[in-house]
């Protein structure tokens, strides 16, 4: 019992670490909007030491690669670029948790209508 109130006692006083995890890589976004509108699409993020989020995603309609900006925590990230769907100009913008496996999951605001997304690496 002493020991493990000496261990309780010595990890008690250790700093605490925060390990913030890097977006950074090659991710496949599944985005769908009630079933009425679905996509995949393949991000390229890149995350810098301050944890804004910078890179291209393709553009599933064939058109030049959106430009992505947005920031990340080490439980959440954001993103959004500007793209066309039929060609009008849409404006996409993602938030959504780290999920325990790495993954990403949660919602599209597309400035009126809302879907959801999740992304794997």
């Amino acid at each position: 019992m002493k020991k493990l109130l000496l261990a309780a006692a010595v990890l008690s006083l250790a700093p605490a670490v925060a390990t913030a995890a890097d977006e950074s890589g090659v991710w496949r976004v599944n985005g769908d909007f009630g079933g009425a509108i679905t996509y995949t699409i393949t991000c390229s993020l890149k995350e810098d030491a301050s944890g804004a989020i910078t890179g291209d995603c393709t553009d599933p309609q064939g058109g030049t690669d959106p430009k992505v900006k947005g920031a990340a925590t080490a439980t959440s990230v954001e993103f959004a670029y500007d793209t066309t769907y039929q060609g009008a100009p849409v404006h996409l913008d993602y938030k959504g948790d780290v999920q325990p496996d790495g993954s990403l999951k949660g919602t599209i605001d597309a400035g009126g209508p809302q879907g959801a997304f999740t992304a794997t690496r």
